[in-house]
Parts: structure tokens; C-alpha cells; sequence
């Protein structure tokens, strides 16, 4: 792998003891919903030992930003107790992230790099220092003779940050670490020593979350607006069922078998259709890019989806045709373990859920 293994985002904010640097429960929390995946080690390897998830209430949460602090708080004490959790490395919400790359000089030292990049903060994101909080990662050098340094940073409004921290210590929780959503996933989908170039979807109950990932790098994340609940209200209304049984419905017959209910197929192809415009919307930006030289950046070899929605029914088949390049679900386990070792109690149209939960499970030996 071209790319060197890197810390996780924000992994230095919040110093640990070297005894805390352990292994860890992965929580992913979304506007609506909290899902968790501890992996333990066996002498096939890593295994999934526990995972779950947990409602939350509307309104805690609205486009990442917490709105009650005390509410979630709550949630999460619950949810600690339940599952006799105390370390976690948690997600934060890519709403609120800014990421690009910079360059600074090759001779700086190490302890002088992050008052460089502060110095950069204003002229790439439109937060002052002093509102800021930010981490970043050294990228490996592909040019022998070059006299800079490449860095990746991320950046969170401080109060986003502040926030967070504070309904895990209210809930008696610990972070390790926290790190942006994509990173997490592009851990748990994109198989450790592959420097391919890949668009990744997460296509969520309240929004959907897309990503470039090249030569192990973010490079690249948006967050679109085409949403799960609207297929899923969709199945219920027509044809008067449970959501559980519009889950099933969706996931078994999706754009395939619901052709005979013209409504409905409408509905569903619609969304369908709003995902592909703002993929293709992407995918055409990312073609035009280039890099600090001016050449063309590597195009994108395929499109892994994932997320509870990425499970209907002739997705995959809709959008390759539809956008002409390769598009696969994911494999969430493709860095845990194999299949012919172990089997997880999770079936694959949940797992496709729990991909950042296990992305950030995963943290604690990429």
C-alpha cells in the first residue's frame, strides 16, 4: 500500500494514558439512530462480539448539530448500561466537517506543523482558529525529489466538538477518539492495501453520505439530501404494511418486482433517479479535477454502496447502468475477517447499516 496506516482524526485532541489505548466499541450516531460493534480478538482473528442499535428521539439531532444535549445524554447512559460499554471511538457528522489538502514545506519540524496549518485555516474553511478544532495526517511522499509535504486535514466547529464531548462524559462514556464518518467507512469497505480510486454512497435513513477515496486517502465527501424514509413511506402507504415488512419489501422486491404497482415503482425509481443525479453530479466534478501540478486526478474504478437503503432491490444494477461505471454493495467485514472462518450473527442487509460502527471498531488495529 502506497499510503502509510494513519491515526484516526482527532485521535490528538484529546491526549489519552498509554493504558487507555485500547480496544474499543465503535458507535456510530446519526440524526435518528445509534449503532455500536465491539470486535474481539480470536486465533482466526477479529471477530464481531457484540453490536446493536437504539433509536433516538426526533429533534435530539438535526443535520448532525445536537440540539439537546441532556436528551442524548440520557440515551447514551442507557445504552451504556445495556451493553456494559465504557471506551468508545465515535463518528462525528460529516455535516459539520471541512476537509481539504494543503502543502507545506518539506524541512519544518514536527512540532511546528500544526501552527503552520492554523495559519491556513481561514483561507480554506470559514471558521477562525479560535472557533476551530482540527487534525490532520501527513501523506506519504510519491516524489522522490519534492520539497514539500502533503497534509489531509479535517476540520470541526469547536462548539460541534465541545458538544459531543460533553454528552459522553455526561453518559459516564470515554472517547478515545473521534473521526469523520467516511473515514470510518472507507475502513470498514475498501480492503487495507488497496490504493485503487473508489466513490463510496452511504445511502442513510436521513441522508445520504458520499466520499472519494484514492490511494487510501479521503479526498473528497458531500452530503446529499435523497433520504431512505421517503422508499420506505413509500411501500407503507401503498400498500398498507408494517415498516418491518416495507424493509423486507424493499430489500427482496425493490425496483425489481414492484413494476405492477405503478405508484409505488413510481416512487421508489424516483428516488432511485435523485440518487443517480447527484452521484452522476459528483462523479462528472471529479472527472474535471486536478491535482497541484494540473494533471487529472486517477478517474474512479467503481461505486461500493452501503447503508440501510443500498439494499433495494436492482440498486446496484439501476445505477451502473444508469451512470455506466461499476457499482457493488459493500463488504463490511472485507478488513475483519473471512467468511470461511466465521459467520457474524448479523445478516448482510444489516450489516450494510453498521459499516461506520465498524469502520471505527477496526480503528484500534488500522
Amino acid at each position: 500500500m502506497k499510503s502509510a496506516k494513519k491515526k484516526s482524526f482527532f485521535a490528538r485532541v484529546f491526549p489519552l494514558p498509554e493504558f487507555l489505548t485500547m480496544p474499543a466499541v465503535g458507535v456510530d450516531i446519526s440524526d435518528n439512530t445509534i449503532h455500536f460493534v465491539e470486535l474481539v480478538d480470536k486465533p482466526e482473528g477479529k471477530i464481531l462480539n457484540k453490536f446493536g442499535s437504539c433509536d433516538i428521539p426526533n429533534g435530539v439531532i438535526l443535520k448532525g448539530e445536537i440540539q439537546d444535549v441532556k436528551a442524548l445524554s440520557n440515551v447514551l447512559k442507557k445504552f451504556k448500561d445495556e451493553n456494559n460499554i465504557n471506551f468508545v471511538r465515535a463518528s462525528l457528522p460529516e455535516e459539520k466537517a471541512y476537509l481539504f489538502h494543503t502543502q507545506i514545506p518539506d524541512n519544518v519540524l514536527d512540532k511546528d506543523i500544526r501552527s503552520i496549518l492554523e495559519f491556513k485555516l481561514e483561507e480554506y474553511v470559514p471558521l477562525s482558529p479560535s472557533n476551530a478544532v482540527f487534525d490532520y495526517d501527513i501523506l506519504p511522499k510519491h516524489e522522490k525529489n519534492s520539497n514539500h509535504m502533503d497534509a489531509e486535514v479535517v476540520v470541526y466547529p469547536k462548539q460541534t466538538i465541545e458538544k459531543y464531548t460533553s454528552v459522553f462524559k455526561e453518559a459516564g462514556l470515554l472517547p478515545l477518539s473521534f473521526e469523520i464518518e467516511a473515514q470510518a467507512i472507507a475502513r470498514s469497505v475498501i480492503k487495507e492495501g488497496d490504493d485503487g480510486t473508489y466513490m463510496i454512497v452511504d445511502f442513510g435513513k436521513t441522508k445520504t453520505g458520499l466520499s472519494v477515496v484514492s490511494d487510501g486517502v479521503l479526498s473528497f465527501t458531500s452530503t446529499l439530501e435523497v433520504q431512505e424514509e421517503r422508499m420506505t413511506s413509500a411501500i407503507i402507504k401503498h400498500l398498507s404494511v408494517s415498516e418491518e415488512e416495507a424493509d423486507r419489501i424493499k430489500n427482496e422486491d425493490g425496483l425489481i418486482r414492484t413494476k405492477s404497482n405503478k405508484e409505488l415503482f413510481t416512487e421508489l425509481l424516483g428516488t432511485a433517479e435523485s440518487l443517480k443525479d447527484d452521484i452522476e453530479k459528483h462523479y462528472r466534478y471529479w472527472k474535471t479535477r486536478t491535482d497541484e501540478k494540473g494533471n487529472r486526478v486517477p478517474p474512479i474504478e467503481k461505486i461500493i454502496i452501503c447503508g440501510g437503503n443500498s439494499n433495494l432491490a436492482g440498486l446496484p444494477e439501476f445505477l451502473s447502468g444508469a451512470l455506466k461505471v461499476k457499482v457493488e454493495r459493500a463488504n463490511v467485514w472485507t478488513n475483519t475477517f473471512s467468511f470461511d472462518d466465521f459467520i457474524p450473527e448479523i445478516n448482510r442487509f444489516q450489516s450494510l447499516s453498521y459499516a461506520t460502527a465498524i469502520g471505527l471498531a477496526l480503528r484500534d488495529i488500522s
